[in-house]
């Protein structure tokens, strides 16, 4: 075929019903609906495919969204924004000076105690921040770095851009942006991106209420924590640019931009296998700067123990090889034009606002905080959360399926730069607990073979992988043919715990003649009839595929007795 004749050929064009009928083929003959429908932890139900039909029946959505995009974000690229942990001003002034020549594109300080900074040291300060952007995060005993400003000359005024997070009002010259609109706390605390949006709405409708739209808008920023469910964490960022610009609209102004700052959310980090944290903290960043923000920070791998240079080093390099590899810095809105992203954009942006009005009905921000509404309402969300991550159908790679059972939690706490972390809720957290109990009690346990291995292969490998989750090495038995060899086995090596693998026939022929002291279990899912058949005899309970493993690993866990 010559490249004249490849021009001219054209493929057929196939309809959404076409698709679906070669899915249900491929599946078997179950249907599309619901099989291949996902719901997300906000009631927004995916599709298995999204098409332009799709797209144009929002109508005008899709490009009020864009030009919400473009006019808040103004231009490409993001600032890279990562922190510097230091023991000195002088420290500080040195590490930052370092940072900006290896990619960072900020100057940015995290109070991690109180500093008294000298008229040398902020005359220092003072010219890297003409030169530079910055962000400031500041605790109520940390502000004498706020003595800057006054050592800025008043011509190099216009010259200051950055954001102050202070815990007490802070004040600063030119187009600094000192109020902060915060959906981290919602983030910690188990909220979805409905909570999080509809919150950041209200707390700029209270905001606004104490001055003008225009001078509150100039002096405010916003920043979100964004976690690993890429698709939705790209459509939650542009929801929010349509969100303000509708926002401002029923104020009658136009929407002013507000700068948007993310950084990787810890809610899916883990202390177990953190290096699986850096493909979280890539995900995470990849769909932030996808997503349009203005400035982003990756907390380093090991940030929930003690962060090393290497690491911190690392992280950094996360956002450079985003920003040098993707060239997503010179697009404004890279997602603009996705099928599946535009309308889960409009997805979010329906049901954020609608839940805004709800808050508003209720009182707004300050009162449904003061009445627990909100608190209850996130709190039911995150243990739903936490139920899916126990049943696995939440994957914490390392943490709650392929874990090394090995590996020790380290005990290290995050350090004092990061009090705001220390009481964000954590997915891994009830995993990491049964990992440290693990170590503190002796268990003797065992995978015992009612058959070849190629017959009970698959039941063994699933049972040793959720023992590991809780840091359980079990002893894998040879094949044992009959009720005698069970009991001689288990009799011989004094196990505590053991699951039994093997096919229906296998262990109902086997289980009426075991006696054991050992606690026994089946592996497998059965109905409540056998299982009660069972119970009668030796058989305690049964691991399967669903369950939730994090009370079945501590009743496994609770039958071993404490390590001397």
């Amino acid at each position: 075929m010559t490249i004249d004749s490849m021009k001219q050929t054209e493929f057929p064009k196939h309809t959404y019903e076409d698709w679906r009928q070669a899915a249900e083929k491929a599946i078997g003959g179950k249907p599309v609906d619901p099989t291949l429908k996902t719901q997300t932890i906000e009631g927004v139900e995916l599709e298995p495919l999204y098409t332009k039909e799709m797209l144009d029946a929002l109508g005008e959505l899709p490009a009020f969204q864009q030009e919400a995009v473009r006019s808040g974000k103004k231009e490409a690229g993001w600032l890279i924004a990562q922190e510097v942990l230091s023991e000195s001003p002088e420290d500080f002034l040195l590490k930052t000076k370092e940072d900006l020549l290896k990619g960072n594109d900020m100057v940015v300080y995290t109070s991690s105690q109180e500093f008294i900074w000298s008229d040398r040291e902020l005359k220092q300060l003072a010219e890297l921040l003409v030169k530079h952007p910055f962000y400031f995060k500041l605790t109520s005993e940390d502000t004498d770095i706020l003595r800057v400003f006054d050592l800025i000359d008043e011509k190099n005024h216009g010259q200051l851009k950055g954001v102050i997070f202070s815990e007490e009002e802070a004040t600063a010259p030119g187009k600094v942006r000192t109020r902060l609109v915060d959906t981290i706390p919602v983030h910690h605390a188990g909220g979805t991106i409905i909570h999080e949006l509809g919150v950041a709405l209200s707390i700029l409708a209270e905001t606004i209420k104490e001055g003008s739209y225009k001078e509150t808008a100039a002096k405010t920023w916003i920043r979100f924590a964004v976690d690993t469910q890429f698709f939705q964490e790209i459509a939650k960022l542009r929801a929010f640019r349509g969100l303000w610009k509708a926002f401002s609209e029923a104020y009658g102004e136009e929407a002013v931009s507000i700068p948007v700052y993310t950084e990787t959310s810890v809610r899916s980090y883990s202390k177990l296998d953190p290096y699986v944290n850096l493909l979280r903290a890539g995900n995470a960043s990849f769909a932030a700067v996808l997503g349009g923000t203005d400035a982003h920070t990756v907390h380093p791998h090991d940030f929930l123990t003690v962060s090393q240079p290497s690491s911190r080093r690392i992280a950094r390099n996360v956002q450079l090889v985003i920003k040098e590899e993707s060239h997503a810095s010179r697009v404004l809105d890279a997602s603009a034009g996705s099928y599946f992203i535009e309308h889960l954009t409009n997805e979010y942006i329906e049901a954020s606002w609608n839940y805004f009005l709800e808050i508003e009905e209720a009182g707004g921000y300050s009162e449904v905080i003061k009445s627990g509404w909100l608190t209850d309402d996130i709190q039911g969300k995150w243990l739903e959360r936490e139920k899916l991550a126990a049943e696995r159908k939440i994957s914490l790679i390392g943490t709650n399926i392929y874990a090394n059972p090995q590996e020790a939690v380290k005990d290290h706490s995050i350090d004092n730069s990061h009090l705001e972390y220390i009481t964000a809720k954590r997915l891994a957290t009830p995993f990491e607990k049964l990992r440290a109990k693990s170590r503190e009690i002796e268990l003797k346990v065992a995978i015992i073979h009612l058959g070849p291995l190629k017959d009970v292969k698959a039941k063994s490998d699933f049972v040793e992988g959720l023992l590991a989750v809780g840091g359980i090495e079990p002893e894998i038995s040879p094949e044992l043919k009959d009720a005698e060899s069970v009991n001689k086995y288990l009799a011989e090596h004094a196990f505590d715990y053991a699951v039994l693998c093997g096919a229906p026939e296998k262990l109902e022929a086997i289980i009426p003649g075991i006696s054991s002291s050992a606690v026994l279990d089946v592996a497998g899912k059965y109905s409540a009839e056998q299982m009660d058949s069972w119970k009668s005899n030796a058989l305690s309970d049964a691991v399967y595929s669903g369950q939730n493993i994090v009370s079945k690993l501590e009743q496994i866990l609770n039958l071993g007795k404490k390590a001397l």
